[in-house]
């Protein structure tokens, strides 16, 4: 696949088309964008290889999900995307001002 933009995290990295990582709004609601995102082959497959348990590492770590919240793998995939997509944006942006 080509134009694959990485998100590294503390347990996993990911990666993403371009296209995708376009796609997610900066600000506003964002649901509908994380779902077609989630529900793309090649998205299933790399989180397919992940345990629930990597995921809940690296998101307790934000301190915006308890332990209830987090026990939904697929919640979790959704809050990874969005978080991935918005770091992609974010490095880039800061590349972009150096």
């Amino acid at each position: 696949m080509a134009n694959k933009l990485y998100a590294s995290f503390n347990y996993f990295d990911l990666y993403f088309t371009r296209k995708d990582v376009d796609s997610m709004p900066l600000s506003g609601a964002c649901d509908g964008t994380v779902n077609v995102i989630a529900n793309k082959p090649y998205i299933i497959r790399q989180f397919a290889a992940i345990d629930n348990s990597k995921l809940i590492k690296e998101l307790i770590e934000y301190g915006a999900w308890d332990e209830i919240e987090l026990q939904d793998k697929q919640a979790n995939i959704e809050r990874v995307i969005w978080i991935g997509c918005l770091d992609i944006k974010e490095r880039e942006f800061m590349e972009c001002d150096e």
